[in-house]
């Protein structure tokens, strides 16, 4: 990329102005604290960071820690970097964002904040960010810039396995009205070598769910430090414009320490330069630890086999022996003896297998319990306080027993996940309609949350279409239906123009069964529901 010319300069530099912070995050890869970083850069030598940045570009610049607030000079050092023109952000815990500190953000001239919110449950949070209160304080920090008038992305690390945590923090979003989130897929670093991360497969589902999940809502959100996720939108027919490669380190990218050191991310402790020592513009165009970064046929192992390395790349970071360097509390970052062989291996958390690399699927044996219980499941999961006893005395076997083929199919992959279907009508709610408004694109956040208050709408989507709103309800009766169309109409301002309702006036229903070997296959009757 860029090889034998002068790369254009980056777009976005990630800047740890402090080590300083009041909270022990979990999986801090500064390992920040009480203790501020050795040779942090002083105000004098934050602007002329700020003059040298200027000479590549006009980036966007992320002031980030530790926490950036705990810098007497940060709104001086925002200020004289939004005066030469660079646009200005923040990333946050959000916890000393009071009243007075959003006012002064917004005067600064900083754009937008990114504030860490890492589950909707306090507790979590809380737990995670090694603080108690750190969660209240973090949803008033949001409030408070909103209200002072400054952009929020939030900022979210998976946790869980479970989508619906994530779905939780989106919702809790949606109603502070943020439309922004990145999802972190982090990699471990600094604090975060001692905690228990998913698995890369489940990294890969959890990725494919969010993926599918916002694919047509009114919420922006990007998954960080997974980078196959451009791979796994393509296969879903997904695309985004505004995504741009995978892995953008040393590409699009850089990271400043707070003593002046380069690296190409955050998560990859590759010295490539100190500001102090190099112009920054040099170390950009000339560090080894760049330039093989830019170049995808320097890329080994299944990366440099994959025909996604140039969208994808593959996590950089991921790749690098974390043996080899370390970010120490107030410590320094090490220079890598062999910038291509330490940063161009493949990614090790990537499933995927590159055609003509794939292995043969390990062979699976399947005993007539096993068959059984898979054929048992497509009935349906009764429901009850244990359906795998009722299942088990079903299939004549345990309730443990159950449990563990379950385990086990799952392990072998061949069997995802279980989830409920609910029928509506069953529930009582006979009556079903799906209506798309007419919306401008800058009222469609503040719409979609007064939709999504109703208990009664099970779905609701954002379209690229002149009827940019589309949401399903279903109600006890037709008169249910009317009245919450007609709320919604007359609380948004909708015209009757520009509302469409579709009620539901048959349905068909497809029932879709396996043939499982040695088993009969049920006729099923396929017809209104």
């Amino acid at each position: 990329m860029h090889k034998g010319s002068e790369a254009p300069g980056p777009h976005l530099i990630s800047w740890n102005v402090t080590l300083r912070c009041p909270l022990r995050c979990a999986h801090c890869y500064v390992d920040a604290g009480e203790c501020e970083a050795e040779q942090v850069l002083s105000t004098e030598e934050a602007f002329g960071v700020i003059d040298q940045i200027c000479e590549m570009g006009r980036p966007v610049v992320i002031l980030s820690g530790g926490e950036p607030l705990m810098r007497d000079d940060i709104f001086a050092i925002a200020r004289y970097g939004t005066d030469k023109g660079l646009r200005m952000a923040m990333g946050t815990s959000g916890v000393l964002i009071d009243e007075k500190a959003a006012r002064e953000i917004r005067n600064s001239g900083i754009r937008r904040v990114a504030i860490s919110i890492d589950s909707a449950d306090p507790a979590v949070h809380d737990a995670f960010r090694g603080v108690p209160g750190a969660w209240e304080l973090a949803v008033q920090g949001i409030r408070h810039c909103r209200d002072a008038g400054v952009g929020v992305q939030i900022n979210t690390t998976v946790l869980s396995p479970d989508l619906q945590a994530i779905r939780d923090v989106v919702s809790l979003g949606s109603g502070l009205g943020v439309t922004d989130y990145q999802i972190f897929f982090p990699v471990p670093t600094g604090r975060g070598n001692d905690v228990p991360w998913l698995t890369p497969q489940v990294y890969e589902d959890l990725i494919r769910d969010v993926l599918v999940t916002y694919r047509e809502s009114g919420v922006n959100i990007r998954p960080t430090c997974a980078p196959q996720f451009r791979r796994i939108a393509d296969a879903l027919g997904i695309h985004n414009p505004q995504w741009g490669r995978g892995c953008i380190a040393g590409i699009h990218y850089c990271r400043i320490f707070a003593n002046g050191d380069v690296t190409p991310c955050p998560y990859l402790p590759a010295r490539a330069g100190n500001v102090r020592e190099t112009p920054l513009k040099t170390i950009w165009q000339e560090s080894p630890v760049f330039t093989v970064l830019r170049d995808p046929s320097l890329l080994t192992g299944k990366c440099g086999e994959c025909g996604y390395r140039d969208a994808c790349g593959g996590c950089r970071a991921r790749s690098y022996n974390p043996d080899r360097a370390v970010t120490d509390l107030c410590g320094g970052i090490a220079r890598p003896d062999n910038p291509e062989g330490d940063l161009c291996g493949e990614d090790p958390w990537c499933r995927y297998e590159p055609a003509g690399n794939s292995p043969k699927p390990p062979s699976v044996s399947l005993d007539p319990a096993d068959l059984a219980l898979l054929d048992a499941l497509q009935d349906d999961i009764p429901l009850v306080s244990r359906p795998y006893a009722a299942i088990a005395a079903r299939l004549g076997i345990t309730e443990d027993e159950v449990i563990q083929k379950l385990n086990q199919l799952q392990e072998q992959g061949i069997v995802r996940n279980l989830s409920p279907v609910l029928e509506s009508r069953h529930a009582g709610l006979s009556a079903t309609t799906l209506v798309a408004l007419k919306i401008p694109d800058e009222k469609i956040p503040a719409v979609a949350r007064l939709i999504n208050g109703y208990p009664e709408v099970s779905h609701n989507y954002r379209r690229d279409h002149r009827y940019s709103l589309w949401f399903t309800i279903a109600g006890k009766d037709e008169r249910r239906i009317r009245e919450i169309v007609r709320e919604i109409q007359e609380q948004a301002g909708i015209s009757d123009g520009d509302i469409l309702e579709l009620a539901t006036v048959r349905r068909f229903k497809i029932d879709v069964r396996f043939s499982f070997p040695g088993r009969a296959t049920r006729e099923v009757e396929n017809g209104p529901g």
